[in-house]
């Protein structure tokens, strides 16, 4: 009885041995993968590793394939900037490589929204009628004007001055707030006409040749004061911006749909010397947009959030 238990075990034991035997010798053949395994045999015998899904690679299980120069959105032909930046506009690939030649200080995308607002061109030449007039996201600058019969809809009094009512509501607010946290601001000067612009630039001109007044002063149907949308605070100064009103309209006008329009970071966009004192009102959706993401500029934001 012993002698039959001890072989009954001992063959057991040898066929155990066979089927790991066997098990082992099937994961290791050659093209055999476990489930769940990431790697996937390559044409050329090389292993790539393919992310799952929800970890950054597709669920259908492409090869994860590194970001080399001869697949970058520069390089490739089918993935040429046009499909990378939304703002680009084929007709005007000429220009874009002029002006990047011109200014290889800039990366590519600000190539591209800078020549999409004429920054190529000189000033106050070869200009184009503003986009919308009666817009509160109208586009006015050295390149971008109003007509001379263009008057803004919705005039109200403000002080002794005159904005559109929308902007008016947000900047009495803003100047209320602002004197409920000890700050007293006041508008000195809201829409003028084109004939009222025209008069005030003729005055710095004489004073200060053309070229001096061009540093500070719009001509006439480039300023953004013929929309009704813009309110000069207090004093017309550069030492208002460093006044404790000052201070406080430049970190709080977002909130009310106010930008500084001409600071002393967009002057190379605006043309135009920092004036901290001017608020131009763009609605706070956009002012907000415009602070959350950082731009500088109504230019830049205008090509790339409102431009179509």
């Amino acid at each position: 009885m012993i002698d039959v238990m001890r072989k009954t075990f001992t063959l057991i034991i040898i066929m155990l041995v066979l089927i790991g035997a066997i098990a082992f010798l099937l994961h290791s053949a050659p093209g055999s993968v476990t489930e769940g395994t990431w790697l996937d045999p390559t044409p050329n015998g090389e292993e790539a590793v393919t992310a799952p899904a929800g970890e950054g690679g597709s669920a259908s299980g492409e090869t994860a394939q590194e970001n080399t120069p001869e697949n970058t959105p520069e390089t490739d032909p089918e993935n040429g900037p046009e499909n990378e930046i939304w703002f680009y506009i084929a007709e005007r690939s000429g220009r874009y490589e002029a002006f990047a030649a011109e200014r290889p200080d800039l990366a590519f995308e600000d190539v591209v929204w800078m020549v999409n607002v004429d920054l190529d061109k000189p000033p106050y030449e070869d200009v184009n009628a503003a986009k919308d007039p009666s817009s509160i996201l109208v586009l006015l600058s050295k390149h971008f004007y109003l007509e001379p019969d263009f008057s803004p809809p919705n005039l109200v009094n403000i002080g002794r001055s005159m904005m559109r009512e929308e902007a008016a509501e947000a900047m009495n607010e803003m100047i209320d707030t602002a004197a409920g946290e000890g700050h007293h601001l006041w508008v000195q000067s809201g829409y003028r006409s084109f004939g009222v612009q025209a008069g005030l630039f003729d005055q710095y001109a004489a004073s200060d040749g053309v070229e001096g007044a061009d540093r500070y002063s719009a001509r006439p149907g480039h300023s953004e004061h013929q929309t009704g949308l813009v309110a000069d605070l207090n004093t017309i100064s550069d030492a208002f911006g460093e006044t404790p009103e000052g201070k406080w309209a430049a970190a709080n006008s977002w909130y009310f749909g106010f930008i500084v329009r001409y600071t002393a970071e967009n002057t190379d966009v605006t043309l135009f010397k920092p004036e901290p004192w001017h608020m131009r009102y763009i609605g706070r959706d956009a002012a907000t947009s415009m602070h959350d993401l950082g731009i500088l500029s109504f230019e830049e934001y205008w090509v790339k959030y409102v431009m179509n």
